[in-house]
């Protein structure tokens, strides 16, 4: 046998015990890390979990990220939930009576403004009137002759020579005055010869006179304007005692 015999031998019993480099790299590598972790541990006195758990990410809400307390606010008393609806409620109230009291003073001034306004009305009406009237008496006056002759015939002429209608007036006024154009009520201020009294005279356009000629003209407007007719007022004045 050859001396070299038993070393090939040894070789190859010693290669088959041994496994593969590729098997025992893992082996390797997992007992590292086995040793690794028992130091680790040993180091940290024995806490991974504890510190496993302190380095665990907690979730974060945004408003804690914004420094914003997440609960929800206490809702505030009704009373101040109700406060400012009140407050509306006021305000609307306020402008409404502003309003209406606006109103009302608009109302009140165009009251005012109609009533002026009649009034300028009624004083130009009247100043029409008796400026009619003195246009008239103007008329008359211009056309009587000269010679008038006594107050009954200034009369009869006035009436246009009416005998009937100048009856009555002379019965209306004999009674009244006399046909005295000085006549003077002791208890009122009825005066001359129709004996009207102060606003009855300037109800005719004429103002209060002694001439007896002017007492007729004015006495004889009165008459057509209330009454239409001497015979009339005649008529007026036996069944009321005044005319």
């Amino acid at each position: 046998m050859s001396p070299r015999t038993p070393r090939r031998s040894a070789r190859t019993s010693s290669s088959r015990r041994r496994p593969p480099a590729s098997v025992r790299r893992p082996g390797l590598y997992l007992g590292v890390a086995s040793a690794g972790a028992v130091l680790v541990a040993v180091v940290t006195g024995g806490e991974p979990v504890a510190h496993a758990e302190a380095t665990t990410v907690e979730p974060v809400s945004v408003a804690e990220q914004l420094g914003v307390s997440a609960a929800a606010p206490a809702p505030a008393p009704l009373a101040e939930q109700l406060a400012p609806l009140e407050q509306l409620a006021a305000s609307r109230s306020e402008r409404a009576a502003e309003q209406d009291a606006a109103a009302a003073a608009q109302a009140e001034a165009d009251r005012l403004e109609l009533e002026r306004r009649a009034a300028e009305e009624a004083a130009r009406t009247a100043a029409e009137e008796a400026a009619r009237k003195a246009a008239e008496e103007a008329a008359r006056a211009a056309a009587r002759p000269a010679t008038k002759g006594s107050f009954k015939e200034y009369a009869l002429g006035e009436l246009g020579g009416d005998g009937a209608q100048f009856s009555c007036l002379e019965n209306l006024w004999g009674k009244e005055s006399g046909w005295n154009p000085d006549a003077q009520n002791p208890t009122s201020s009825a005066y001359g010869i129709p004996q009207f009294l102060d606003s009855t005279w300037a109800g005719t356009g004429i103002g209060k006179t002694s001439d007896g000629y002017r007492q007729i003209d004015a006495g004889l407007v009165y008459i057509e304007e209330r009454y239409g007719s001497p015979c009339a007022a005649w008529k007026h004045s036996q069944a009321k005692n005044w005319y």
